[in-house]
């Protein structure tokens, strides 16, 4: 989920400038997601990719890393930020999460692979954010949930949607019977 709702209108002496440091963590935990991501999908046993929590249902690990792949390699979060830097305080669309994994067949979907074009958009989406001058990471679009959210905020709420999504894989995870 993305940062709450901020008021509209842009560039008023009120507003803080991002500061280079935020800009640089938000950078490095956008980064941190498909490692973390690989050293799980890498270690884990063909039976726990389809497993489900019995007490709180929910998508499977394998579920979990299609639609993580499908969100960053379908454009999703690339057409956030292409939209922001683009147009002036775009109407951004929801993810639709469950329509996708539908659509998309994420039940389907090889975790090894899905890794793959997750880490590849992600790498790709980094090397553009890197070249964003500081002004732009202020650019905002109108969110139909969130409200206005920055650029900046759009790379946190994605690099804070990856850290859940993670999580609850490590949790998956954790329901497996150990070996004695």
């Amino acid at each position: 989920m993305l940062a709450g709702p901020r008021a509209p209108g842009r560039g008023t002496a009120a507003q803080a400038m991002s500061s280079p440091e935020e800009i640089r963590v938000a950078l490095h935990d956008l980064a941190a997601g498909p490692p973390a991501l690989g050293r799980l999908v890498n270690r884990a046993p063909r039976e726990a990719w389809d497993l489900r929590d019995p007490e709180l249902g929910g998508w499977s690990a394998r579920e979990i890393v299609a639609h993580l792949a499908d969100l960053e390699f379908n454009l999703h979060f690339t057409a956030r930020v292409a939209r922001i830097l683009q147009e002036d305080e775009p109407v951004l669309d929801a993810a639709e999460a469950d329509w996708r994994a539908l659509v998309h067949r994420h039940r389907n979907q090889e975790p090894a692979v899905a890794l793959g074009a997750y880490t590849m958009a992600r790498k790709h989406m980094i090397a553009v954010l890197l070249e964003v001058g500081p002004a732009a990471w202020d650019r905002a679009g109108l969110h139909p949930e969130a409200g206005r959210v920055t650029l900046l905020e759009v790379v946190r709420g994605f690099a804070r949607h990856d850290r859940r999504h993670i999580d609850r894989v490590r949790e998956l995870f954790a329901l497996l019977p150990t070996a004695d």
